[in-house]
């Protein structure tokens, strides 16, 4: 597992400099703010109306997540009007279908959201067994904003 550091954050990353937050020592974009190198002058907040009360709409948790890479071997053997129907679905989950061919080289991290909806696809289609992807490891999650 790696160690967090300010330069896993994407580009922009909104992080938080809320000291009052209930929430601040299990959020990322807390610890993030915290690890920023001290020549950076500006940057992408989250502002405090993006909390209300004990929830932020913002929260990102700084504890690692299952990620998992690559899915050269994902589809299995399937009639086929069906494979074309789950390959369709993938393209969807992903984005588009270069964006699809990013995530099955494994060049882009496969969310947990992402690996729940193929494991979805599948059983909607009959398929089975769950999917399978070529690596799962633990990694910090920034999601979109």
């Amino acid at each position: 597992m790696q160690q967090l550091t300010y330069s896993l954050a994407p580009y922009n990353w909104a992080i938080c400099f809320q000291d009052d937050c209930p929430m601040k020592d299990t959020c990322l974009r807390y610890a993030i703010a915290r690890l920023m190198p001290a020549d950076i002058h500006h940057h992408n907040t989250v502002l405090p109306s993006a909390r209300q009360g004990d929830h932020c709409s913002l929260f990102a948790t700084k504890e690692p997540v299952q990620m998992a890479r690559g899915m050269k071997t994902l589809i299995p053997r399937a009639a086929h009007g069906e494979l074309s129907q789950v390959r369709e679905g993938l393209y969807a989950i992903f984005g588009s279908t270069s964006q699809y061919y990013r995530y099955r080289r494994g060049e882009w991290p496969i969310t947990p959201e992402q690996q729940r909806r193929v494991a979805q696809l599948f059983m909607k289609h009959g398929i089975k067994r769950p999917p399978h992807f070529e690596s799962i490891t633990d990694e910090y999650y920034f999601p979109d904003e």
